[in-house]
C-alpha cells in the first residue's frame, strides 16, 4: 500500500484519502453494487460508470480535498486495493456555522459486519481533529433503517424532516435530518 494514501487503519479495514490509484477498483464497487444503492442515489447514467467519469469525479474530489471543502474517503480489505466501500464528507461550511455533510455506503457483501460502523467512529474523529468541525449532518431516506440505526448508534440525533429534499433514483424524496455535534459526542 502506498502509505501516502492511507489515512487510518481498523481491525477490519483500510481507509484512504481517494485518489487515481482506486479509480479501477472503484468502478469495480460502484458497478458490483449499482442496482443495490440505486434506491439510495441519485439516478445514474451509464457514462457514471465509466473510467473516464470516475477519473474526473477523482480529480473534483481532489481539488475539494485541497480547498478544505470535503474528503472523500475509500474503504479497503486491509492491505488490499479492493474497494468496499466509500466515507464521503462534503460541504465544509467554516466561520460561525463550521459543519459539513456525509454520506456513506458499504459493498452488499460487506454489510452487518461491523467495518461501516467502526470507519465513521474514526472518520468522524479524523474530520473533527482535521478541520475543526462543529457538526456533521446527515440524512437519510424515511425507509432507510439500516443508515438510521448505524447513525444512531454514532451519536447523530434527528433534528427534522424534509420534504422533497432530494432526487434520489429519479424521484423527489423525503429526508430524515440528523446531525453529530462533536462538544456534546467526540
Amino acid at each position: 500500500m502506498t502509505a501516502s494514501t492511507l489515512l487510518f487503519s481498523t481491525k477490519m479495514a483500510d481507509v484512504h484519502l481517494i485518489n487515481h490509484k482506486f479509480a479501477q477498483p472503484l468502478q469495480q464497487y460502484l458497478v458490483a453494487n449499482k442496482q443495490r444503492l440505486a434506491p439510495f442515489e441519485p439516478a445514474r447514467d451509464a457514462d457514471y460508470f465509466t473510467l473516464d467519469s470516475i477519473k474526473n469525479r477523482i480529480d473534483a474530489m481532489l481539488d475539494d480535498y485541497q480547498q478544505q471543502r470535503g474528503i472523500s474517503m475509500l474503504i479497503t480489505l486491509l492491505d488490499s486495493c479492493q474497494v468496499i466501500g466509500s466515507v464521503n464528507f462534503t460541504g465544509f461550511m467554516y466561520g460561525v456555522f463550521q459543519a459539513g455533510y456525509l454520506g456513506f455506503s458499504i459493498d452488499k457483501d460487506f454489510e452487518g459486519q461491523g467495518i461501516m460502523r467502526a470507519v465513521l467512529t474514526d472518520a468522524l474523529q479524523y474530520v473533527h481533529a482535521q478541520y475543526g468541525l462543529h457538526r456533521i449532518m446527515a440524512n437519510h431516506l424515511p425507509d432507510n433503517n439500516q443508515s438510521a440505526r448505524l447513525l444512531k448508534r454514532l451519536g447523530f440525533e434527528k433534528e427534522g424532516y424534509a420534504k422533497s429534499y432530494l432526487k434520489i433514483n429519479g424521484q423527489w424524496r423525503d429526508h430524515v435530518l440528523n446531525s453529530i455535534v462533536f462538544e456534546d459526542s467526540i
